[in-house]
């Protein structure tokens, strides 16, 4: 399979030197960079900063925002068999960016926030019928009905759902739901077994 695969936290800059982000340590995209290409699969790697080294052998392309890495799933989606978005793609951005240092006065600031493009949903809606997408939600309650509700919504092949105890945790905890199947809790293990589990799963669902 050619399969692309995005990673990490994008930065939404205030100004040239100040941005807003997460917590996303990339660990899971990188993961399932390594799991694919084990395997012998072809990847495309679009990762966001990230602590992690991500392998060498992936084609790599480097991005900041959630703009440019829209720029860069539309750029290469066409050409994927799977598109496995793990990255933590900010929500929202600041609406004017400051073009110089805002300097520090004393007084209050407000930063207006504007909603970023919805990646996941656009991949959903243009996939071709040889293409599955796969996307991951974080969530704190609700956890199912929240995952699968955006399963539907985005018209998703498979969803991966944790909480905020993975982040940049070494191993973690997942339920895995694909439409019409019941929902798969993989045990508490390293996001490498995880990343193979769900690389196998999206293999399968190629080949049906």
């Amino acid at each position: 399979m050619r399969i692309l695969i995005t990673a990490g936290g994008t930065r939404e800059y205030i100004d040239p030197v100040r941005f807003i982000s997460n917590a996303s340590s990339g660990r899971m995209g990188c993961a399932l960079a390594r799991a694919a290409l084990k395997v012998g699969h072809e990847v495309m790697f679009i990762v966001a900063p990230t602590d992690q080294k991500p392998p060498s052998t992936a084609k790599i392309v480097n991005v900041e925002t959630a703009a440019r890495m829209f720029e860069a799933v539309k750029k290469h989606f066409s050409r994927c068999d799977c598109l496995i978005m793990a990255a933590a793609v900010a929500d929202y951005t600041p609406a004017r960016p400051a073009k110089t240092k805002i300097r520090k006065t004393g007084e209050p600031l407000t930063v207006e926030l504007k909603a970023t493009t919805d990646i996941l949903k656009w991949a959903g809606k243009h996939k071709k019928k040889n293409q599955i997408v796969i996307g991951f939600a974080l969530e704190d309650k609700n956890l199912r009905a929240r995952a699968e509700k955006k399963l539907n919504e985005k018209n998703l092949d498979m969803i991966v759902v944790n909480t905020s105890d993975a982040i940049g945790a070494e191993k973690s905890s997942v339920q895995i739901k694909i439409p019409g199947d019941e929902w798969l809790k993989l045990p508490r293990a390293s996001k490498a077994v995880i990343a193979g589990k769900i690389v196998s799963m999206a293999g399968s669902l190629l080949s049906t």
